[in-house]
């Protein structure tokens, strides 16, 4: 099954995450505002809606 992952390289740690506005099961989070978000791959679905709403390009499916 596809999760989200964010590529913390390409992440811009935008203060409002609209990849983390997406995700249907809020499954992206912000630690810290200095770090990228990141995903809890457990609660991921795989949708895909948080890839489209991302401009910076940073959150992949990858199968795990």
């Amino acid at each position: 099954m596809p999760k989200a992952f964010i590529d913390p390289d390409k992440c811009t740690r935008c203060e409002n995450c609209q990849a983390a506005k997406a995700c249907p099961v809020k499954a992206i989070f912000r630690i810290d505002s200095e770090e990228a978000a990141v995903v809890e791959t457990r609660l991921c679905r795989g949708c895909g809606d948080c890839i489209a709403k991302c401009p910076a390009c940073a959150v992949v499916l990858k199968e795990i």
